[in-house]
């Protein structure tokens, strides 16, 4: 829907390129656009999918057994009732690139919310809307995604402690191995007859090389929850003190608030090549 920039926008709307649309094509789109707020909701299921794999050690099966469902409930919930309370406040008008949550006529009321000469006849306190329903709601998801990430940070620096330590408590119960018996990793060859630490080591050090694997799946992740929303809130940001807006932060929240979706596949795709 951001794709079709300015069509939707109803036609004649002064000082827009390609506005072709007419009222209900510009509610259609802002409709969509405000759907958008989905995809930070999933970004937090996917921060707690992998906190659950890496700190608490659940499987797949379990994950989808005990949480999947609300996790779908609680991001479509959001997504959904955000976006569909929208529709009788009339906040889907003209938003100079597309339509999305806006005052209408622009004049009417800035984007710092300051009234303007005339009277808005629709979207009336849009600058307020589009925090509580879009940027409040994704930069709550953000700190929550973050503090995820942070907790599986300590989780996986926990376990790795653990192995150094029983590690070193192997060494010492056995002497008489080889540093190619016992290597780097914590791992205990396989000739070597299994102690009563051994098999543990082993298996501590599988769970932790797979918790590191998860933790920097997590932190890709992030990583492009950030580079998305970072421009598209400073912009809004920089309209809500202004009450104008910057071109240079319009065209950098255009180029990557729509990448979300393609960097979070090329994430993945780096996932299963690294498994």
């Amino acid at each position: 829907w951001l794709g079709l920039s300015t069509w939707p926008i109803p036609r004649g709307t002064e000082g827009v390129y390609g506005a072709s649309g007419n009222t209900q094509t510009c509610t259609a789109q802002g409709f969509f656009v405000q759907l958008m707020v989905l995809s930070p909701c999933y970004n937090l299921n996917l921060s707690v999918y992998y906190l659950l794999l890496g700190k608490y050690q659940l499987t797949e099966e379990q994950i989808s057994t005990r949480y999947e469902r609300y996790m779908h409930g609680f991001s479509l919930l959001v997504g959904f009732g955000f976006a569909i309370l929208g529709l009788p406040l009339t906040l889907y008008n003209n938003a100079n690139l597309w339509c999305w949550i806006a005052a209408y006529p622009s004049n009417c009321e800035d984007n710092s919310g300051h009234h303007g000469d005339v009277p808005c006849e629709r979207g009336h306190n849009a600058w307020l809307f589009r925090w509580l329903i879009f940027y409040g709601p994704v930069w709550i998801v953000i700190i929550a995604v973050t503090m995820s990430i942070i907790m599986l940070t300590k989780s996986v620096k926990t376990d790795e402690k653990r192995i150094i330590e029983m590690q070193k408590q192997i060494r010492s119960r056995r002497p008489s191995f080889s540093q190619d018996q016992i290597n780097l990793s914590g791992a205990v060859n396989s000739e070597v007859q299994p102690g009563a630490s051994a098999p543990t080591a082993l298996f501590e050090t599988h769970r932790l090389e797979r918790s590191r694997q998860i933790f920097l799946q997590a932190l890709f992740y992030l990583g492009v929850f950030y580079i998305t929303w970072l421009f598209a809130t400073i912009n809004r940001m920089h309209q809500l003190i202004t009450g104008a807006s910057s071109f240079t932060l319009t065209i950098l929240h255009s180029i990557f608030a729509p990448l979300q979706g393609f960097l979070n596949f090329v994430v993945y795709r780096h996932g299963q090549m690294s498994t």
